[in-house]
């Protein structure tokens, strides 16, 4: 099923909006900059590193044995460890090639321990443990709406570095500028389960940090990153923009280098979708926000999106052929930006390439496959409810969630979510409720019903 309408935040439109989503808006607390800690030691096969304090994000890093398999497992208490997950590899930190093999950032959740397993004995290894700082500003997440009409090559809102928390210290390099020539997409390889704009924003301030200290580069390497949301950052330092929408240039126009690509940053706008994209595609906000900004940095750098043309490095004076929107993959041995997201490329250069053209793509009217095997479990005054996603999850936008009480055959629309589980609190002791799920996508076509479920709270 093929998804060419999206969601975007209403921050990204700049022009007619209308159709209000069912909302996940919510108050939130922005905060400072990540505080980091570290422990480093050597591991045999397996080490349980305690953090000096409870960490958001953790990365590991270590010297020697680049081809180890390295796990990690998460302990909130010291005692108790949760599934561990691969260590992964930073595609930035590859590019570093100073000896040290960098990991990928993962959520710790709080974690106050973290337990390394390696199949080769590493000498020192390093585990990073990252957190945000003091709650500093109050604000609130805005809403999702559907997009009616935009122009097509309008620079879409972008999120200043100063709105999500870049601390200035970090930033240590020298801005260089290039024509724009072409356009390079990747993923994170982060976890896209972030529940919020604050929750993309802590990631982002994670990869700051990791980029620009631990990493070395002096600042984050994308140009610019979008979070599932169709939020899009101001990523890579290029000046200071007084206010003014941050278009990533200078005042000539030229582009920001970046480190996104290694050995192809100059004359290339590097732009991250924050998340892991290997199994599951972007979602349809983030990829509407993706082909607005793909489309407004190609027309106005007269890059044809369709088009496959040699590129000229214009500082080392190498050349490649590569399609005029690119992955990370089409320049270097990477699965950046995993394959779910990267089958998508040819019907994102079409969709831009329509909107540059001024015609716009037909609406879908194919509804979402139903959710499976919703599962409700009763506790004290709450009943937490989990389901399996529908078959096309990769262009589900939310779930909607349905109740009733007693017995009762009448349903009433309870809550959203944007994943596979929900927690409804604040219910009656001793009651029994019903539950039945839905999804819907992007231009609202609402999905069957799941199977319906009961529980009773205690």
């Amino acid at each position: 099923m093929r998804r060419t309408i999206g969601f975007v935040i209403i921050s990204c439109m700049s022009s007619v909006l209308s159709v209000v989503l069912p909302s996940f808006a919510t108050a939130v607390d922005r905060t400072a900059p990540m505080r980091a800690e570290q422990v480093t030691a050597g591991v045999a096969a397996s080490r349980v590193f305690q953090l000096p304090v409870r960490a958001e994000f953790v990365a590991p890093y270590w010297r020697g044995n680049p081809r180890a398999q390295v796990t990690l497992a998460f302990s909130l208490d010291g005692v108790h460890f949760g599934k561990p997950v691969e260590a992964g590899r930073d595609e930035i930190g590859l590019a570093r090639h100073d000896g040290t093999t960098y990991g990928a950032i993962r959520n710790a959740d709080g974690a106050v321990a973290v337990r390394v397993v390696t199949d080769r004995p590493l000498g020192s290894l390093t585990v990073l443990g990252l957190s945000d700082g003091a709650i500093t500003t109050h604000r609130t997440v805005r809403f999702q709406i559907a997009e009616s009409s935009q122009a097509a090559t309008t620079q879409p809102l972008v999120e200043p570095r100063s709105a999500w928390g870049a601390d200035p210290q970090y930033m240590t390099w020298t801005p260089a500028f290039y024509a724009t020539k072409k356009l390079v997409v990747h993923h994170t390889d982060t976890s896209h389960d972030y529940a919020d704009r604050a929750g993309a924003e802590s990631q982002i301030r994670a990869i700051y940090y990791y980029h620009s200290v631990t990493q070395g580069w002096g600042d984050i390497g994308y140009n610019f990153l979008i979070d599932k949301f169709g939020n899009i950052y101001e990523g890579r330092y290029s000046r200071d923009y007084a206010g003014a929408n941050p278009s990533g240039d200078d005042l000539d126009g030229r582009g920001v280098t970046g480190a996104h690509t290694q050995g192809w940053n100059s004359g290339t706008v590097g732009i991250a979708m924050l998340g892991t994209y290997t199994d599951a595609d972007v979602t349809p906000a983030a990829r509407q926000a993706l082909e607005s900004l793909l489309a407004w940095e190609a027309s106005r750098n007269g890059i044809d999106p369709q088009a496959t043309q040699a590129f000229v490095n214009p500082v080392s004076g190498a050349t490649i052929t590569t399609a005029n929107i690119a992955s990370h993959r089409d320049y270097a041995a990477t699965l950046c930006p995993g394959d779910a997201f990267y089958a998508t490329l040819p019907t994102i250069r079409r969709d831009v390439a329509a909107r540059i053209g001024g015609t716009t793509p037909p609406a879908d009217t194919t509804a979402p496959s139903a959710p499976l095997s919703l599962t409700a479990t009763g506790g004290k005054n709450r009943v937490t409810l989990t389901w399996k996603p529908s078959t096309d999850d990769t262009a589900v936008t939310g779930y909607q969630i349905w109740r009733s009480q007693n017995g009762s055959t009448t349903f009433a629309l309870v809550a959203d979510s944007t994943g596979t589980s929900y927690v409804d609190s604040g219910l009656q002791r001793r009651t029994s409720y019903t539950y039945k799920v839905r999804a819907y996508d992007a231009p609202l076509n609402l999905s069957g019903f799941s199977n319906s479920s009961t529980a009773k709270t205690s």
